[in-house]
């Protein structure tokens, strides 16, 4: 069984890729009688824009000329979204406030930083899953979805081992087949008493006041379902799967999956348990000699907007915006079926 988490009763942030069964995890939390996470806010990029002015040269030291340190700005900043929160939370008679937005994940040096007593929850589901459902809800080629998976979820790793015992990491698959015990598991970790609520999350969401459809798509009032863990038998070709397997192999089978089924193979803790600490999570990566951790490039809409270098021009608060990799991504997912098939196998070779 995980230790408790420090800090009990600061704010639970949820992160993971996109797909991931985050949202799942979000309605089931949220029924929670001492707990409330809206829908998606992305508040953390409003926060980034709040430390640095966007296009800016001197963007990152604005505050500085009105007297205040880095620490009081991140105070007054931990006041008004904490502000907004504790309110959301409070208007609903709860006495904890969580978020969950995948994107985050890029953000949560700085949310740990912001908020020193919060908890980080990850989630992470078998890719086949995964890209299914990029492709399939958000329009999105396999090559980009496959990326998707694999830099979201390295990053996850990265900062998951860097927080240690404030984080916990569990895989949808667990959280689908085996609900009250996964729960039971994250709920005491958390520092909260069991609440059957959560088992009944499409009960109490309308009771709540929640849209039937909610971020991703996914219905409020729709119970836990073991069997859409297997949906992606209904989207995802064969070839495509051997593309997938090929492509996400060492992370695949580090996050103890099989590469062509998304039963996992081994416990998910060591301990036979279905939460994995930050601690935990260092240990296994420090021995993990066949899996690149190297910290991938965030996305362009999760850095800070800085404007171009002009020429001549010097200083380390500018700098030129670099091409994003996913331009050249979206070019390939834009290619015809046949150019692309034969572009995978060329790469699969």
């Amino acid at each position: 069984m995980s230790p408790a988490a420090p800090d009990a009763g600061g704010p639970v942030f949820i992160i993971g890729s996109q797909g991931s069964g985050s949202t799942l995890l979000r309605l089931m939390l949220d029924s929670h009688p001492a707990i409330a996470i809206p829908q998606e806010t992305g508040f953390m990029r409003l926060v980034q824009a709040h430390r640095w002015v966007p296009f800016w040269r001197l963007g990152n030291r604005w505050h500085q000329r009105l007297g205040l340190s880095d620490e009081a700005l991140d105070a007054r900043l931990r006041e008004f979204y904490g502000g907004l929160f504790a309110d959301y939370a409070a208007g609903r008679g709860k006495r904890r406030w969580g978020d969950k937005t995948p994107f985050h994940v890029w953000h949560v040096e700085q949310m740990g930083s912001l908020f020193p007593d919060a908890v980080f929850v990850g989630i992470v589901r078998h890719p086949f899953g995964v890209v299914a459902s990029i492709m399939r809800r958000f329009d999105r080629g396999l090559a980009r979805a496959v990326r998707h998976w694999c830099v979201t979820n390295t990053q996850l790793i990265n900062t998951g081992s860097a927080l240690a015992e404030r984080f916990v990491m569990l895989r949808y698959e667990d959280l689908a087949r085996s609900p009250e015990r996964t729960m039971r598991e994250l709920l005491e970790w958390l520092g909260e008493p069991w609440s059957d609520d959560v088992l009944r999350h499409h009960e109490i969401q309308p009771r709540q006041g929640a849209p039937k459809v909610v971020e991703g798509r996914t219905r409020s009032n729709q119970p836990v379902d073991p069997t859409r863990t297997e949906r992606w038998r209904q989207w995802l070709r064969e070839e495509d799967r051997a593309s997938v397997a090929a492509e996400t192999g060492p992370l695949l089978d580090f996050l103890g999956y099989e590469r062509h089924s998304t039963t996992p193979v081994r416990a998910n803790a060591g301990d036979g348990g279905m939460l994995v600490t930050g601690i935990e999570l260092a240990r296994r990566r420090a021995t993990a000699g066949d899996v690149d951790f190297t910290a991938p490039e965030p996305p362009r809409a999760d850095r800070p907007l800085r404007r171009r270098r002009r020429q001549g021009e010097r200083g380390a608060d500018v700098s030129a915006t670099a091409p994003s990799a996913e331009v050249a991504l979206r070019i390939i997912d834009r290619m015809p079926a046949p150019v692309l098939r034969w572009w995978r196998s060329l790469r699969s070779r």
